[in-house]
């Protein structure tokens, strides 16, 4: 009964934990202007170092979220904690500008616990999506009917995020397979907000609207892993997830005001009139979260050698969704297409029983990415999927006698381009995160 305590206090601290980090900005792309802004890699500290790949990934030393299946390779006395922190370092470019930004925040809190001799659990908190941008575009006078030398200045601002809090179990019906579920609860909220003015006349009213996007819902996937003995050491595991098409609940606020004075937030409004206000609830018939499916395999030699891929779809084109659309007749708007993933990934343990040489038992990891974004370019600038291309490398550093590990990633990535007046970014996460391993459930013996 004891153990039961310290779980339920620690996934209440990971809790409190957790939602105090939400509110941190971990992107400043202009491209989270839509939507629910942009979505987050889903894996944790092994996974991100492997290029994302996880779907047919199972381990006793490491927690792995993107597919449930995998709880069950933990072993029916061990209790994980699994915490990371990200650092991000990012360069956005247009053919007449460059900005550069860096941060670093908490990513994610999960842990893992046996629930009985067949059933295996953890419960975490991770961000879902990011909205964070601030970009100005500027009008001359022949756009404007006032006064010579006169201009408009429209400044876009957006900020906020969306979280998600789950409790995944996972079955082992037969030897060698499993099945697990992920029961998932999603919130948040993401403001995106605009100001014109004109700069030139210090007595003309500013121009502001704002919209607030706010979420809190159910939903449920699942997972699957069969494990195939092929000799001595040597095995394949193949997986695949499931996500149906969901709706989503939340609410719609839209503010469109005139005034001379407004706060950083975009809303509060000062010396102003209201033009207009509203305020919708939808219950997922404006915001519907996509279907996906992901399948993947792994090679694993036994305590030497795991190579992996995997590949997933987001069926984003049959969703309704915020400020985007499917088809357009403006041909300067982003809309929405399927997004793809196909990632790759590696790790390597020279020596894992080594008691002389440490470097040897460091597991050293690798892999590649490429991703067709959701959002689809306009159809004056070509109508493509943004495209985004990683690298990653990294390791895990074992203490001692233990499962426990530091794990270390690197990532190196590229989304989209400056071509059709496009913003390219370059960016690096450095991500750090620690698996606490302990032996909870075991049985002691006293003399």
């Amino acid at each position: 009964m004891h153990n039961i305590y310290k779980v339920v206090v620690t996934f209440f601290l990971v809790a409190i934990i957790g939602l105090s980090a939400t509110a941190q900005n971990r992107t400043y792309s202009p491209y989270s202007r839509y939507g629910l802004g942009e979505i987050q890699q889903g894996g944790f500290g092994r996974n991100a170092a492997m290029g994302n790949t996880g779907i047919a990934l199972s381990s006793s030393f490491n927690l792995n979220n993107l597919n449930p299946a995998s709880y069950s390779s933990m072993d029916s006395i061990s209790f994980f904690f699994e915490g990371g922190v990200t650092g991000f370092d990012q360069k956005i470019k247009t053919d007449d500008m460059e900005a550069h930004f860096s941060d670093m925040n908490f990513s994610y809190f999960a842990i893992g616990f046996p629930v009985a001799s067949w059933g295996f659990m953890s419960i975490g908190v991770k961000p879902e999506s990011m909205v964070g941008y601030e970009f100005f575009d500027d009008n001359e006078s022949t756009d404007i009917p006032i006064t010579d030398g006169n201009y408009t200045r429209s400044q876009y601002q957006g900020s906020g995020n969306t979280t998600k809090a789950y409790a995944g179990l996972a079955v082992s019906p037969v030897k060698n397979l499993s099945l697990g579920a992920h029961f998932s609860y999603v919130f948040g909220k993401v403001n995106h907000y605009s100001i014109a003015q004109f700069p030139n006349d210090a007595n003309a009213f500013k121009l502001a609207t704002s919209e607030q996007v706010s979420i809190n819902d159910l939903y449920v996937d699942f997972g699957v892993q069969y494990r195939l003995k092929l000799k001595e050491r040597h095995s394949m595991t193949f997986g695949a997830v499931y996500h149906p098409k969901t709706g989503v609940k939340g609410k719609l606020k839209k503010l469109v005001a005139a005034g001379t004075t407004f706060n950083q937030d975009g809303v509060t409004i000062i010396n102003a009139d209201t033009l207009s206000f509203s305020e919708t609830k939808f219950n997922g018939n404006a915001l519907e979260l996509p279907e996906k499916f992901g399948i993947g395999v792994a090679y694993n030699i036994d305590d030497l050698l795991t190579l992996t891929a995997d590949y997933s779809i987001a069926k984003w084109s049959e969703t309704d969704f915020p400020n985007l659309a499917t088809t357009t007749t403006d041909e300067n708007a982003f809309t929405i297409g399927d997004a793809q993933t196909i990632a790759f990934g590696a790790e390597y343990i020279p020596n894992y029983r080594s008691a002389s040489f440490y470097p040897s038992r460091i597991k050293y990891r690798l892999g590649a990415s490429y991703k067709q974004d959701y959002l689809v370019t306009p159809a004056s600038a070509g109508g493509d999927h943004l495209e985004d291309f990683g690298i990653t490398f990294g390791m895990g550093l074992p203490l001692k006698r233990s499962k426990t590990s530091f794990n270390l990633a690197f990532e190196w990535g590229q989304r989209g381009s400056t071509n059709d007046g496009l913003v390219k970014e370059n960016y690096m996460r450095f991500t750090m995160n620690l698996t606490l391993h302990e032996y909870w459930f075991r049985k002691r013996k006293f003399d």
